[in-house]
């Protein structure tokens, strides 16, 4: 009898949190091939990278559901594509400072890089988790540019997006969410898709 009711709760509270869990959908999409196309992917062994912020997004707020700079967002994503490159080569430098496309150019080519990898943040949203709703939710997104810079030209741009709330059961969460999260997932994604070791 006791062994019947145990599997019962478990089943019911095992079902309420599956129920509760909010599902998010990474998406890399290349938006603009460039000039020559993405052919093949950029070996990390044999170049040198040059990491620039390309600028901070915007961000929904809960009154009204408006939208507001979200100041630092561009510092917040760079800081995480430039931890996540280190990882896999020391030939790379970061630019704190925001550049447009052009000085980024410039910046890398007398830096001597083979590369230039724009950061652009587009959305920079960071409820609280009570906060997340379908409406109010964490979500990230970021336009990278990757520029060879043998000649300037641009190699690919891509639309790295994802938004979700936190895990809830019975209305409380019980993760945390952020868009540093997301963007972590999503870069991990491109990174795979545009680069080889």
């Amino acid at each position: 009898m006791k062994f019947s009711i145990l599997k019962a709760v478990f089943i019911v509270a095992a079902t309420s949190f599956l129920a509760a869990c909010s599902s998010t959908n990474y998406m890399v999409h290349q938006i603009d091939a460039g000039t020559e196309g993405n052919k093949e992917k950029i070996s990390l062994k044999d170049n040198s990278f040059h990491l620039v912020n390309g600028g901070d997004g915007i961000k929904t707020t809960l009154i009204l559901l408006q939208e507001k700079p979200a100041e630092g967002s561009g510092a917040s994503a760079l800081n995480i594509a430039n931890e996540y490159l280190a990882k896999h080569t020391q030939a790379i430098v970061a630019e704190k400072e925001i550049l447009t496309t052009e000085q980024a150019l410039e910046a890398a080519v007398s830096n001597n890089s083979g590369y230039l990898v724009y950061s652009q943040v587009e959305i920079w949203t960071d409820p609280l988790g009570i906060n997340c709703t379908k409406h109010y939710y964490d979500q990230a997104s970021v336009l990278l540019s990757i520029y060879s810079l043998s000649d300037k030209s641009l190699i690919s741009t891509s639309r790295l997006s994802a938004k979700s709330c936190p895990h809830t059961v019975n209305g409380i969460p019980v993760t945390t969410g952020s868009p540093e999260k997301l963007f972590e997932t999503l870069f991990d994604k491109w990174f795979n898709e545009n680069f080889t070791l």
